[in-house]
């Protein structure tokens, strides 16, 4: 009875250990004949053996970078080469911190009894690609290139954010939420400084924004208020971003991102030219989100409007 192969049904999903097993099937026969050559080899080491072969003596760091190896692998094939007797290391003559990695005397003899075996090796390497109909070389080349232009990391992360992004409901204020926009912001004000009396006025009434041609926002994530902040009318023109908030538990989650592009697209809507808001250095997080929105940084007229430092910003919609 066949077994199902789990790591082929999982398509994408299983590349990264399809991948490892390939090249482990590949290394593993490798490194049967070597043993069989009674060569004391492993196929793991032929790349920073070539390596040193091929240029002398050479850095961990310039290994790392030469190979595209980590650091920590480097060293890793060094320690188990140098058990073998295969190197030799020793300190930089002009800096003491570098550590200089060359072939030993048994190293070099290795790798020559080696080297008539790496003609029939890649040999039967191109005929097992070739019988692909591809050029898996050219193949890699591309993926490589991708990775380098943007990593699976950058790329996985953009996917969450737009999904997290699409996932977030905003509604508007009810008489209901009272208690979450005051909470919601006395959270971060007593955590960064103090919730002084200007702070007060405005989370204790927060119908007074709506009545005066403003809205207040809040975000549901998974059916929970995660998060809200004020749209405060300044005159016909002009809007204020207030009193952003998102719970610590749902931070880093594009719940603020989403809730300054709905304020945003309201005073849009109202015909607004302009929107400002003020912040803090401290709150490096949110500051990084408003200079990405587009919001850029202008004298503060109002300096004393609170206790705490801040700073004004801008942007013109």
């Amino acid at each position: 009875m066949i077994k199902e192969d789990l790591i082929k049904e999982l398509g994408e999903l299983g590349i990264a250990t399809r991948l490892k097993r390939l090249g482990e099937r590949f290394s593993q026969d490798v490194a049967e004949i070597y043993k069989k050559r009674k060569l004391d080899f492993e196929p793991k080491w032929f790349t920073t053996i070539y390596a040193l072969y091929k240029n002398g003596s050479m850095s961990v760091q310039s290994l790392a970078q030469s190979l595209g190896f980590t650091h920590p692998a480097i060293i890793q094939f060094i320690n188990q080469m140098k058990k073998r007797q295969l190197i030799e290391t020793k300190q930089g003559e002009t800096d003491k911190r570098l550590t200089l990695v060359s072939l030993s005397k048994k190293g070099l003899e290795t790798f020559e009894s080696v080297r008539p075996l790496l003609s029939d090796i890649g040999e039967v390497t191109s005929e097992v690609l070739s019988s692909t109909g591809l050029d898996m070389l050219i193949l890699m080349d591309k993926i490589e290139e991708a990775l380098d232009e943007k990593s699976v990391y950058e790329r996985i992360s953009e996917r969450i954010k737009e999904r997290e992004l699409k996932e977030i409901v905003v509604v508007n204020y009810e008489e209901k939420y009272k208690a979450e926009f005051k909470g919601l912001n006395e959270e971060w004000l007593k955590k960064y400084f103090s919730v002084e009396p200007e702070d007060e006025k405005i989370l204790s009434s927060p119908e007074e924004i709506i009545k005066n041609g403003g809205e207040i926002f809040f975000a549901l994530y998974n059916n929970v208020i995660a998060g809200t902040c004020a749209v405060i009318r300044r005159d016909k023109d002009s809007f204020e971003l207030a009193k952003m908030a998102v719970t610590e538990k749902f931070q880093g989650r594009q719940i603020g991102k989403k809730l300054a592009l709905t304020a945003i697209g309201f005073a849009v809507s109202k015909k607004a030219k302009v929107i400002v808001l003020e912040t803090s250095n401290k709150l490096i997080a949110a500051l990084n989100l408003y200079k990405k929105l587009g919001f850029e940084q202008i004298p503060n007229d109002h300096p004393e409007k609170y206790k705490r430092c801040t700073i004004k910003m801008k942007l013109e919609i």
